[in-house]
């Protein structure tokens, strides 16, 4: 939390676009046909038992709901670690909040040269299995960066962008869209 007076250490610095927005939200669509799914359940099942066995009408829907929690995990997980919001010159990604003059113009600069996923498919298409082996050897000798936002890992359908601080710390961003990410931390930045 700020206390009134105190300024955040990279809140005025000139090199940072503080007008620059982006908003990423992970899609409802799941949630809500999970949610349509649960409720025309519990209706049919109403319409079966009710109001002869009450009882077991709950049972049935208090077991259903923990279907529902199993189905909604990921969208809730990816709610909670991995939405995105660049706003006057601070990123938050999920409960994390990084000021963009933090992140280095190289770093950045170097994200922009990296391959998409369609790439890094090929590349690793082209590799014979020695040379796979070899780079997998040497990937998993690597340290890895740390996931911003708090969670395990990137989640499926998500990509990873990885930047660095002026602190020299590695970090990954899971995004939904990695080049408009990309586009708005750039222009935040000046690069």
């Amino acid at each position: 939390m700020d206390q009134p007076g105190r300024q955040r250490p990279y809140q005025n610095t000139p090199d940072v676009d503080l007008s620059v927005t982006y908003r990423e939200e992970p899609p409802r669509a799941w949630t809500r046909i999970c949610l349509v799914a649960y409720a025309g359940w519990a209706a049919y099942q109403a319409l079966q038992l009710l109001p002869d066995d009450l009882t077991a009408w709950l049972v049935v829907c208090a077991m259903s709901s923990l279907l529902l929690l199993c189905l909604l995990a990921v969208p809730l997980s990816k709610r909670l670690y991995h939405r995105i919001h660049l706003d006057g010159g601070e990123l938050r990604v999920g409960r994390e909040r990084l000021p963009v003059a933090s992140l280095t113009p190289v770093s950045l600069a170097a994200a922009a040269n990296e391959p998409g996923r369609a790439g890094l498919r090929e590349y690793r298409a082209s590799l014979t299995p020695d040379q796979l082996r070899e780079a997998r050897r040497r990937s998993n000798a690597l340290t890895r960066p740390r996931l911003v936002g708090g969670a395990w890992a990137v989640p499926l359908g998500m990509e990873e962008l990885v930047v660095e601080t002026a602190e020299g710390a590695s970090l990954v961003i899971a995004t939904r869209d990695r080049a408009g990410l990309l586009r708005a931390l750039t222009r935040a930045r000046g690069v």
